[in-house]
C-alpha cells in the first residue's frame, strides 16, 4: 500500500511537471491561430465615392476619411478615386469607374505574423502596394478578380479588369502567384499576365500593352474599332479609302484650285486612364504623295498626314498633342508640329518616349485621330500602334 502511495505521488508530480512544461506551449499554439477582423482606412482623393456596408444592399456616400469594416464594397465613378491603407502599411489605389470589396481583413490577436487579407475586384483598375511585413516577410495579399486569384507578395502591382472580363496583372515590383482553377503561374517583376474570359492564362508577357484596337487597320469597314470622318471648310470634300494594304486620305481636284481647309481621317475612342503609366510609345507607317499647302500652313497645324491625340490633363481640361508629316515647304510656312519625309515612300515613325514629351501631362486618353489635312493632299497609313505601361 505504501509503495502504491509513493507511485501515485511520483505520477502526480510527473503530470504536474508535464503540465508546467507543455501546457503553456499548447495554449500558445492555440492562441496563435486566433484572429480578429480589423478595419481598413479609406480616403477620398477626388469626387464622390460610394460605399456599401456589410450585409446591406444600399450604397451611400463615403466621408472624406473613414474606417471600413470587413465586407464593405467601394465604388468610384468617372470622376472619383479612393485610397485604402491597411494597418501594416499596404495600400490600394482605386481609379475611376472601379468597384472593389474588402472581402477579408483578419489579423492575429496574439500572433503578429498572422494575417489574412483578401480583396475582390468587380470592375475597373486598382494599384496595390504590398508592404514588407516585419513578422511575416513571405506573407501575401490576395485579390480575387473574375475566376482568378492573385496572391501578391511584397511589391507594387496594377490590376485592370476589362469590359469583356479579361484581367490584366502588371507586376512593377515583387512576385505574384496567379491562380485559375488548379493552374498556377508565377509572374515576376517587369512582366504582365492576362486572365482571359475563356479561362486561359497568357504570360508572362512584357509590361507594355496595346492601347489601340486593330493597329493594322483591318476592321475599318465594320466600324468596330475605327470611325471615318470628313471636315470641309469650303470646296471639295476629302475622302477616306480603305485598301488591302493601307488606308488612303485624299482631297484633290483636276486643276488643284482648292485653297480652303479640309480634313478626312479615322478616329478611335480610347477612354483610358494613364495617370500611373511610366511610358507611352507611338509607332506608325506613314506616307505622303501630294500636298498643295506648303509645310503645315500658316499656323503650322495643317499637314497632308497627321497623328492627333486628344487627352485630359490633371485639371480635367482637354488638350491635344499632334504631329504632322510633309514633303514640301516651298512657301516657307510654319512647320512647328511637322516632320519632313520624302514623297511617295513608306516611312516608319517611332516615338518611344511620348509620355515624356506631352505637356501638360495626360491623365486620361480620349481618342486618337489619323488624318489628312490642308488644301489638297494624298497620303496614307498602313499601321499605327499606341502602347504603354
Amino acid at each position: 500500500m505504501q509503495a502504491f502511495a509513493w507511485l501515485s505521488l511520483v505520477a502526480a508530480v510527473g503530470l504536474l511537471a508535464a503540465a508546467i512544461l507543455y501546457l503553456p506551449r499548447g495554449v500558445a499554439a492555440l492562441l496563435s491561430g486566433v484572429s480578429e477582423s480589423r478595419p481598413i482606412s479609406a480616403t477620398v482623393l477626388e469626387g464622390t465615392v460610394l460605399v456599401q456596408p456589410p450585409a446591406t444592399a444600399t450604397w451611400q456616400g463615403m466621408a472624406s476619411q473613414a474606417d471600413l469594416a470587413e465586407g464593405t464594397r467601394l465604388l468610384t465613378d468617372d470622376r472619383s478615386r479612393a485610397f485604402l491603407r491597411t494597418r501594416e502599411g499596404s495600400t490600394a489605389l482605386l481609379y475611376n469607374d472601379t468597384e472593389l470589396a474588402v472581402q477579408r481583413m483578419q489579423y492575429g490577436r496574439f500572433n503578429a505574423s498572422l494575417q489574412d487579407s483578401v480583396l475582390r475586384l468587380f470592375q475597373g483598375r486598382v494599384q496595390i502596394g504590398v508592404a514588407l511585413h516585419p513578422a511575416a516577410p513571405d506573407r501575401r495579399i490576395s485579390l480575387l478578380a473574375g475566376q482568378g486569384r492573385l496572391d501578391l507578395g511584397t511589391g507594387t502591382y496594377r490590376i485592370e479588369m476589362e469590359a469583356d472580363g479579361a484581367v490584366h496583372l502588371s507586376v512593377r515590383h515583387g512576385t505574384a502567384l496567379v491562380w485559375l482553377g488548379s493552374r498556377v503561374l508565377e509572374a515576376p517583376a517587369g512582366r504582365r499576365v492576362v486572365l482571359q474570359p475563356d479561362e486561359s492564362i497568357l504570360g508572362p508577357l512584357p509590361l507594355e500593352r496595346d492601347l489601340l484596337r486593330d493597329p493594322l487597320l483591318e476592321r475599318l469597314i465594320d466600324g468596330t474599332a475605327w470611325t471615318a470622318f470628313v471636315v470641309t471648310e469650303a470646296g471639295t470634300s476629302g475622302t477616306v479609302t480603305p485598301q488591302s494594304t493601307a488606308v488612303w486620305f485624299e482631297r484633290q481636284t483636276l486643276d488643284g484650285s482648292t485653297d480652303r481647309h479640309g480634313e478626312s481621317g479615322i478616329v478611335q475612342d480610347l477612354d483610358r486612364d494613364v495617370r500611373d503609366y511610366v511610358n507611352l510609345s507611338l509607332r506608325a507607317d506613314v506616307r505622303t504623295d501630294r500636298q498643295t499647302l506648303s509645310g503645315g500652313g500658316t499656323a503650322g497645324t495643317e499637314y497632308p498626314l497627321m497623328l492627333r491625340l486628344t487627352y485630359l490633363d490633371a485639371e480635367g481640361r482637354e488638350q491635344i498633342w499632334a504631329t504632322g508629316f510633309y514633303h514640301q515647304n516651298d512657301a516657307g510656312l510654319s512647320i512647328k508640329l511637322g516632320r519632313h519625309i520624302p514623297p511617295g515612300e513608306w516611312i516608319t515613325f517611332d516615338h518611344p518616349t511620348l509620355l515624356q514629351e506631352i505637356r501638360p501631362a495626360p491623365v486620361r486618353l480620349r481618342r486618337l485621330e489619323v488624318l489628312g489635312s490642308g488644301w489638297e493632299y494624298r497620303s496614307a497609313i498602313r499601321r499605327v500602334e499606341l502602347t504603354g505601361y
